[in-house]
């Protein structure tokens, strides 16, 4: 009795330890399944997310070039426009400034050379009166042709930038450049009163910031010029511009 009831739980045991083996068995197999086709698709997941940053990162470093070639563009224009303004109004004040200084010197010319035609039959200190006259006259002649010179050829300004400076020169010239003088060898005023104009064709800026600069020009006469210059900014943009071309005095 006890045998039989030995060998009856011992097969019990072993059916047990099969059954529980095989069901061990299936429940790794289709977990295995299961477990693949999490791998297969997170994979796919990442796969897709992959793109997705690739995508994003794309448009990503588009938007961020474009921003720095809209910067770098901009930055560029307003350098050049920077330069623009430098350079019109270094040639604008070396043209006044020369003009200024050429007026005052012409007219110290006049008052020598009227005094010296007085005195030309005159001996001072053993120089004859026509010898300094001469003397006067020929220098005179050189400090015009210098400041001919200055305004056709300098580092400060263009070709045409001192074209309006040339045209309206403070005394009187011949179709050569030469000064019209009186019988005293003293210059002739051209006029009183004149206008003189410089603007720098706008390349690579914005023609809004461009501008004109103009100056007016008064003198008493041509020994003592008590000179008045009034300047002023004209910009490019609209109506105003008209101003640069039109002669009209400018205000300070």
């Amino acid at each position: 009795m006890d045998i039989l009831t030995y060998l009856l739980a011992l097969s019990i045991t072993v059916l047990s330890v099969v059954k529980t083996t095989g069901l061990f068995y299936e429940s790794d197999r289709k977990l295995g399944k299961i477990q693949k086709t999490f791998i297969e698709k997170t994979q796919a997941l990442h796969n897709n997310q992959k793109g997705n940053i690739t995508f994003v990162a794309l448009c990503l470093v588009l938007i961020i070039s474009a921003m720095l070639y809209f910067y770098v563009n901009k930055m560029s224009i307003e350098y050049k426009e920077a330069v623009y303004r430098k350079d019109s109004y270094l040639c604008f004040r070396f043209l006044n400034e020369k003009s200024k200084d050429y007026i005052k010197e012409m007219a110290k010319f006049n008052l020598a050379l009227r005094a010296a035609f007085a005195a030309r039959n005159t001996i001072v200190n053993g120089v004859s009166g026509e010898v300094a006259f001469k003397a006067l006259t020929y220098s005179r002649n050189i400090r015009h042709y210098y400041y001919l010179k200055q305004f056709a050829k300098n580092n400060r300004c263009g070709s045409t930038d001192s074209l309006s400076y040339l045209k309206n020169l403070p005394f009187l010239t011949s179709s050569t450049g030469a000064l019209e003088t009186n019988i005293d060898e003293t210059t002739q005023v051209r006029q009183m009163q004149w206008t003189n104009t410089i603007y720098k064709i706008p390349k690579a800026i914005r023609k809004k910031n461009s501008f004109c600069l103009k100056t007016t020009f008064q003198m008493k006469n041509a020994f003592f010029p008590d000179l008045k210059m009034n300047s002023e900014e004209i910009p490019a943009g609209g109506m105003p511009f008209l101003k640069c071309f039109s002669g009209a005095p400018s205000s300070s």
